[in-house]
C-alpha cells in the first residue's frame, strides 16, 4: 500500500493526537502520526482557520496557506481538482510543522511541489539537514531543499498524505526535533 490509498487516518488535529483510528470491516487500522518527531514552531501559531482549498486545473496553479504551499505544474492533473491543506488546531498538534495535503487517493501525472515552514521553526539553525517526511505507518523521509528565500523547505511528490518537517542526519534517520 502506498501513502494514504486505502488508509483511514483522519486529518491533523484530533487525529494527530490520537493513537489510532477506529477500523471497520472495510477500513484498515492506521496508527496516527507520531508528531513529536517533527519540527516545532518557535512561537506557536494561533490557528483559527485550519483548512484552505483551491480548485486547480490542467494549467497548474498554487495554494498558499499559513506558510504551507502546494505548487501544481501544468499537466499534473487532467481536470479541475480541489487541492487542500489542513492544519491541526488542537493545542498540542498546532505547535508542530505538520499538515495534511489533499486530494487523497490520486497520483499526479507530474510531481507536485509541497512547501512547509522553515523560518522560525526548530529546523532553522540546526546542525542537521531539514527534510520533509510523510506518514505511512512511520515517517518516511522525502528529502527537501530550503527555498531560495530561506522561508520554507520544499520537496516533490506524486501523491498526498500527511507531511511534516523534520531533521535528518543525512543517512535517512529522522532526528527528534525541538526538544
Amino acid at each position: 500500500m502506498r501513502g494514504c490509498r486505502g488508509a483511514t487516518a483522519s486529518a491533523p488535529g484530533a487525529s494527530l493526537a490520537r493513537a489510532a483510528t477506529q477500523a471497520t470491516e472495510t477500513e484498515l487500522m492506521v496508527p496516527a502520526p507520531e508528531i513529536t518527531k517533527l519540527a516545532r514552531f518557535r512561537s506557536k501559531p494561533q490557528v483559527t482557520i485550519a483548512w484552505a482549498k483551491k480548485w486547480i486545473g490542467p494549467a497548474g496553479g498554487r495554494l498558499d496557506f499559513l506558510g504551507f504551499a502546494i505548487e501544481v505544474p501544468a499537466g499534473a492533473v487532467d481536470k479541475v481538482t480541489m487541492f487542500t491543506i489542513r492544519l491541526p488546531v488542537d493545542p498540542q498538534g498546532s505547535e508542530y510543522v505538520v499538515a495534511e495535503f489533499g486530494p487523497h487517493n490520486q497520483d499526479f501525472a507530474k510531481p507536485v511541489a509541497i512547501e512547509l515552514p522553515f523560518r522560525n521553526t526548530t529546523l532553522e539553525g540546526s546542525t542537521y539537514a531539514p527534510t520533509i517526511v510523510w506518514w505511512n505507518d512511520a515517517w518516511q523521509d522525502m528529502g527537501a531543499q530550503i527555498t531560495a528565500d530561506g522561508v520554507r523547505v520544499r520537496t516533490l511528490t506524486s501523491h498526498f498524505s500527511t507531511y511534516g518537517a523534520a531533521e535528518s542526519n543525512r543517512s535517512g534517520a529522522i532526528i527528534v526535533s525541538g526538544g
